[in-house]
């Protein structure tokens, strides 16, 4: 079976690209914390058992986490409080779960695995885990965006080039996905609707 792991779903444009680029026959499992945009997906989708949504965010354990609301960008939020542009006391409550242990119990060696990562900054904890459990082997293709240049932290900015250099070391690669729509409104029959007040979305 072929899956595309879609972390970060926002309005749901990767949906639409990964049945797009891989196949209609892909099995999509999208994790979306932001409650809005969540259960707004989880209704466009309710008939097609290829996609599934869930509200709650990858992280490296199973736990209830805040996640930080970006001032002015609906995609822009983190569970970090140093990613820039959030707010530490503007956050939703959400759970949150091992990534890398619930692929491992989740899949099977035979299955082809596309890994998405688009988490603001979160990316690397869970890479560093994912490498050092062995979890990285199990993904077929790996991709994202990274955002360690939004992030002031000296711990982050080392982790993120040990992350890179590993990946190249290993000949893993990591394809840059990034899917641009309108920032205001519903562009599209099957994406969530994007308020133009960020507060909307709580």
């Amino acid at each position: 079976m072929k899956y595309f792991i879609d972390c970060g779903a926002h309005c749901g444009e990767s949906i639409l690209q990964a049945k797009n680029i891989f196949g209609e026959d892909t099995i999509v499992i999208s994790f979306e914390p932001i409650p809005s945009f969540a259960n707004q997906l989880k209704e466009i989708h309710k008939d097609d058992e290829s996609v599934n949504i869930v509200n709650a965010a990858v992280w490296i354990n199973d736990d209830i986490k805040k996640f930080f609301i970006h001032k002015e960008i609906t995609d822009g939020s983190s569970l970090l409080t140093l990613y820039g542009g959030v707010e530490s006391d503007y956050y939703v409550e959400i759970p949150c779960f091992d990534l890398s242990s619930w692929i491992k119990k989740s899949f099977k060696e035979s299955d082809y695995i596309i890994l998405k990562l688009d988490i603001e900054g979160a990316e690397y904890e869970v890479l560093n885990k994912m490498i050092k459990d062995g979890t990285i082997s199990m993904v077929n293709e790996l991709l994202g965006e990274w955002h360690h240049q939004k992030i002031d932290d000296t711990y982050t900015n080392q982790l993120a080039n040990e992350i890179q250099t590993y990946l190249k070391k290993n000949n893993i690669e990591f394809k840059i996905w990034e899917i641009h729509i309108p920032t205001v409104g519903k562009a599209h029959p099957k994406l969530a609707y994007r308020p133009s007040n960020l507060k909307e979305v709580i």
